[in-house]
């Protein structure tokens, strides 16, 4: 993918009343290449159905298509069944499904041979469901069926789940990665079969004091230390100042209006809706403030449409900020550029910013780790604040 970072939880999980804390491990799994920026793209269009634009998808590759690890990635420790089943899983929420391999997918599905698999007849409370169950994906789709069983994290046990069990992996998407299946966070009502997602059922259940979770990310962290996500409250010790609120627009991802956006004090654009997504690391624009923000960094497009900017003038850049509930949120020049392998092995420097073929914005962990950020199911709002 797009970066040489991943981010794995440690097997610790800490408990604090309704509170379950999960630390995260800073981890570089492979070299950050020019290859695995464009492979993030790929990704990212086939998430949210979009396309890039046209020199961009002349250009990928079924190797390119494949090779994916969707960015930054949170992956930590759940079980599943009775006796528990572990799985370590990527939480992301720009989905909604929670879903693991099956222990009856065939030989040939290296993905799923790769990973702890999940064995119905070994769960005392395995509750056969049936239904289909699929998920479309840049390079086909991961299929099975649905299941219902308890689902623990730390020592929060969610009772009934429905989840999927995936009989099929094409490709080798999954092969490599350090996560057997996806914990989506976003709302049902985006969810495959309208499944109720994990943490709507941690609420529903009353598992959690405040139905709200929250993820701080360190971007210099260390490998034992790389930030938290918190399930039921927020954690003030990981922010300064206050947390600015908004509603949500769209209860579905987790979608709310900006203001505005101002680079160096420019206004280019007002009223745009935005999605906060822990599955990418990116900063995805549409396609008019794509180009303005480009070119007012400096950036030179390339042929698959890829902005890089010089090295040298990084700390001339300007900061371009996000107008939310009347507040701005400055990203600097560090953290909107990123540094990469070419193919040739020498250093480069590319903007993180995207564009696709749409009027909203897609906020990743560029934004995210700059910015606390508290997912409020209950009041239906989001909130940033600057990370500690």
């Amino acid at each position: 993918m797009s970066w040489a970072i991943w981010i794995l939880l440690s097997l610790a999980l800490f408990t604090d009343g309704h509170l379950i804390r999960i630390p995260m491990q800073f981890q570089a799994s492979f070299m950050a290449s020019r290859r695995h920026h464009r492979a993030g793209k790929t990704s990212l269009y086939a998430k949210y159905n979009l396309s890039g634009n046209q020199d961009e998808l002349q250009e990928r590759s079924a190797s390119e298509q494949l090779d994916n690890r969707m960015n930054l990635e949170y992956a930590g420790p759940i079980s599943i069944g009775t006796p528990g089943q572990p799985f370590n899983m990527l939480f992301d929420t720009g989905s909604a499904n929670l879903w693991v391999p099956s222990a009856d997918c065939s030989l040939k599905n290296r993905a799923c041979q790769h990973h702890h698999r999940y064995n119905a007849s070994a769960s005392q409370s395995h509750v056969p469901n049936g239904r289909p169950f699929a998920i479309a994906y840049g390079t086909g789709s991961l299929s099975g069926r649905l299941a219902e069983d308890t689902v623990t994290i730390g020592q929060m046990v969610v009772r009934n789940q429905t989840f999927g069990v995936a009989e099929h992996e094409p490709g080798d998407t999954f092969i490599d990665t350090n996560f057997a299946g996806i914990v989506g966070l976003a709302f049902r009502k985006i969810a495959e079969q309208h499944v109720t997602p994990l943490f709507q059922s941690m609420c529903d259940q009353k598992l959690v004091d405040q139905c709200v979770f929250s993820f701080y990310l360190k971007r210099n962290g260390t490998e034992r230390s790389g930030g938290e996500l918190l399930f039921g409250g927020t954690d003030s010790t990981k922010f300064t100042g206050q947390l600015t609120y908004v509603p949500l627009s769209n209860p579905g991802y987790w979608q709310f209006e900006m203001q505005g956006i101002e680079i160096g004090g420019q206004r280019i654009a007002e009223h745009r809706q935005a999605i906060a997504d822990t599955g990418t690391s990116l900063l995805v624009a549409p396609p008019r403030e794509h180009l303005i923000i480009n070119r007012l960094i400096g950036g030179f497009p390339t042929s698959s449409g890829e902005y890089v900017v010089n090295c040298n003038h990084i700390d001339r850049l300007p900061d371009i900020s996000f107008i939310i509930g009347g507040q701005r949120f400055a990203l600097q020049p560090l953290d909107y550029i990123i540094r990469l392998t070419d193919d040739d092995g020498s250093a480069l420097c590319l903007s993180a910013f995207t564009g696709m073929d749409t009027e909203f914005w897609i906020l990743g962990d560029v934004f995210i780790g700059r910015f606390y950020t508290a997912f409020d199911m209950g009041q239906l709002r989001i909130g940033f604040a600057p990370a500690a």
